[in-house]
């Protein structure tokens, strides 16, 4: 019997106050977040990978597996510093599609 794939969801989130510099930085400190939260048990069912980030502006896409996307908000709401200095993670918008994510980031990112 075949192994069934496991669906995924794409989280848009905008970072304020102490940006990430680049993707490998804002994995890290989610990676951090969830870690703390829910071990390493949840990190490995969260199924986390950044998928593109702009440091500049501060918008991302995170993937996640769809039945821990609960844990990956959560942990992301936990963020509240980088470096001693404050950072904020909101989740702009959620999709099944990294396509219908891009094409309603532009409007809500702002």
């Amino acid at each position: 019997m075949p192994v069934r794939e496991r669906r995924k969801r794409y989280l848009a989130l905008k970072a304020e106050g102490a940006i990430p510099k680049d993707a490998r930085e804002l994995e890290e400190i989610v990676l951090k977040a969830i870690l703390s939260l829910f071990g390493q048990d949840g990190a490995s069912r969260a199924g986390l990978k950044v998928i593109e980030y702009d440091g500049g502006k501060g918008v991302g896409i995170l993937r996640c597996f769809h039945d821990s996307m609960g844990l990956v908000r959560a942990s992301l709401a936990s963020v509240v510093e980088n470096e001693g200095k404050p950072l904020a993670l909101h989740v702009v918008d959620v999709s099944g599609t990294l396509r219908a994510l891009r094409k309603r980031l532009p409007s809500r990112a702002s």
